[in-house]
């Protein structure tokens, strides 16, 4: 089994695009090894894939499919850059499909090949239409023939199907994400891989106070995530002992802010442990009280490391509509008990200050009650979903 899998993004990259071939490279690998060992080689601006022939057709596509960095891939046939052999691989193929009409796409990499694109494309045309009486229909055909020559073979397309795009997972280095069992986070976690993080996740739950629900759903959120990145490290963060002392020892008002400040610190301290170099929320401007600009300002102030928000202009319905798309939605939607909810003020303040909020804190052990959490972490790795 042949396949060409092909990039956009990447391309762009300059001097800089091997290193990012690489990592497409070994991810692909990593995807497919549950079903075979694949080889995978560069070839002009493209990748091409070989495995098995006995594999499933289906399944190895769902698997490249969830690799980011891919514009689009197709299974293929590789035949010698002769015009002899590339009509006899259109021979082949055009037997094994029923169309009424088709088109011809030729791409010339190898410049020093006898006919140039539109002569070849041509060639083949007419060779399609004595061969099968089929009209030619450049705008929507049934059928897409598409030949792309470079220097030491050819590639007949049989099919595009299309990727995901974005960047390769490793390729933006490492940031760890506060997921919860909510709909936003995997969301925003989805978005920054895409965008070539590498993520560790941290989950902040209140246990014994609430059930465990919430880490079980968020078990299964980090396992269909990990199949864009491979086994991912969940950190299970005991936080129902702090948000009680909070809800003992500060004003009602602003502790949701309180309780979302001790969040990153405590993030912030895992993503030094990991390596990691920034923090993700799934935070939308103005979704709920904790996330108007005045609260996220306030909240900020903690972290030293970048907190990426990648939902913050998005509405309820956008987020909704790519966790569908996504397969976190029917997860995210079981109900739960979840640190959010637990110990609620009747009235969240929509609207805090810095120092207000810092002068709560002064009157606080902050730096106690972190270590208390940190010593209770608990730490799993999670296996992709398949």
């Amino acid at each position: 089994m042949q396949l060409a899998v092909h990039y956009a993004e990447i391309g762009l990259k300059g001097r800089n695009r091997p290193r990012f071939e690489k990592r497409l490279r070994e991810n692909l690998k990593r995807a497919l090894r549950p079903l075979a060992t694949a080889r995978v080689s560069n070839e002009y601006g493209r990748l091409v894939v070989e495995l098995p022939d006995d594999l499933d057709a289906q399944e190895v596509y769902q698997r490249i499919s969830s690799v980011f960095g891919i514009a689009y891939f197709s299974p293929a046939t590789i035949i010698e850059p002769t015009v002899l052999a590339i009509e006899a691989a259109v021979d082949e193929f055009v037997a094994m499909q029923e169309f009424e009409s088709f088109g011809v796409r030729v791409r010339r990499v190898e410049k020093s090949f006898p006919m140039h694109s539109n002569e070849l494309s041509a060639h083949l045309g007419a060779r399609v239409v004595a061969k099968t009486g089929a009209r030619v229909d450049l705008s929507d055909p049934d059928l897409w023939i598409e030949i792309h020559v470079l220097s030491r073979q050819a590639i007949l397309l049989q099919q595009k199907i299309a990727g995901l795009g974005g960047l390769p997972v490793g390729t933006a280095g490492r940031a760890v994400s506060l997921i919860s069992g909510g709909i936003d986070s995997p969301v925003a976690s989805f978005e920054m891989m895409r965008r070539g993080l590498e993520l560790c996740f941290v989950h902040f739950h209140s246990a014994p106070f609430t059930d465990a629900t919430s880490q079980d759903k968020v078990r299964d959120l980090v396992s269909r995530l990990a199949i864009h990145q491979g086994r991912s490290t969940l950190f299970m963060v005991p936080f129902g002992e702090l948000q009680q002392q909070l809800a003992s020892e500060a004003p009602a008002e602003p502790r949701i802010v309180l309780y979302r400040r001790f969040m990153l610190r405590i993030a912030e301290r895992l993503a030094n442990r990991v390596g990691a170099l920034g923090l993700v929320t799934g935070e939308s401007l103005g979704q709920v009280s904790s996330q108007t600009l005045a609260n996220l300002d306030s909240i900020n102030r903690v972290a030293e490391l970048p907190v990426l928000r990648p939902l913050v202009g998005f509405d309820k319905a956008d987020i909704i509509h790519r966790a569908k798309e996504i397969d976190t939605f029917e997860t995210s939607i079981e109900p739960d008990e979840d640190c959010c909810s637990h110990l609620m003020p009747l009235r969240p303040a929509t609207w805090t200050r810095p120092d207000a909020i810092e002068a709560i804190e002064s009157r606080l052990d902050v730096k106690g009650m972190i270590e208390n959490v940190l010593e209770k972490i608990q730490e799993e790795r999670i296996e992709p979903l398949r």
